[in-house]
């Protein structure tokens, strides 16, 4: 700046009018030229410090739902293994067979077990009250992850079916059947009853679309996971 008003007050002190102008107007073009530079240097600070943040958002999201796929395949797999016991339990009845009571009896003592899903965290939603969801640029991770909510929401409405189940029709089915602390059957004829293979087979069903729905949801991870990773990467 000393340098530039030592030049400026030389020019006035001689009356050069015109290279005066020139240096007037050269003078402007520098302080223009720094402007813009760090105007320039501060719109990719920015634009740093906001990619930087968009990954660790992108992080939070992938182990968020990793560990809503692991504990996915363990209801699946739960939810897959007491199908198969109540699918069996069904043909005992259907065909009459007393030689596999004890089983049977055993099997319809394991109609309170039931998978019960339950998410680490409304993530679309919480993106989007924090207004962070602004911040990832990939919209088909943002458009997979309110689908993915929206199963997780249906999910849930399942769970709570399957429980009320179990709680209205399950529990006082099953009350007199069997002594659950000696597991003593009490009433066998019971065990083969119209009443008790209508409730195996509603829980069957509702668990085989159960079983459709955990499926949905881990196939919307992976997809979700693979967008995110190519935006890591």
């Amino acid at each position: 700046m000393k340098f530039f008003r030592k030049i400026r007050q030389q020019l006035i002190g001689k009356g050069d009018l015109k290279r005066y102008l020139l240096y007037a107007i050269g003078e402007i073009l520098i302080i223009a030229i720094g402007i813009l530079f760090a105007l320039q240097l501060n719109n990719w600070n920015s634009s740093r410090i906001e990619k930087q943040t968009e990954r660790k958002s992108y992080e939070n999201i992938k182990r968020q739902i990793l560990d809503d796929f692991n504990d996915l395949k363990e209801v699946n797999s739960f939810n897959t293994h007491f199908i198969n016991q109540f699918e069996r339990a069904n043909k005992y009845i259907l065909d009459n067979n007393h030689n596999a009571i004890d089983t049977l009896a055993f099997i319809a003592m394991n109609l309170s077990q039931f998978s019960d899903f339950h998410s680490s965290g409304n993530i679309y939603e919480t993106l989007v009250n924090s207004g962070d969801i602004k911040l990832l640029k990939n919209d088909s991770i943002s458009g997979n992850l309110q689908k993915l909510e929206m199963t997780y929401n249906f999910i849930n409405r399942l769970e709570d079916i399957h429980w009320e189940l179990i709680i209205n029709e399950v529990s006082p089915e099953m009350r007199g059947i069997i002594n659950y602390s000696t597991f003593k059957i009490l009433q066998p004829d019971k065990l083969y009853s119209v009443e008790l293979q209508n409730i195996f087979f509603e829980c069957i069903n509702l668990m085989k679309i159960k079983g459709s729905v955990y499926k949905q949801a881990l196939d919307e991870i992976n997809e979700i996971i693979f967008l995110i990773n190519k935006e890591l990467n």
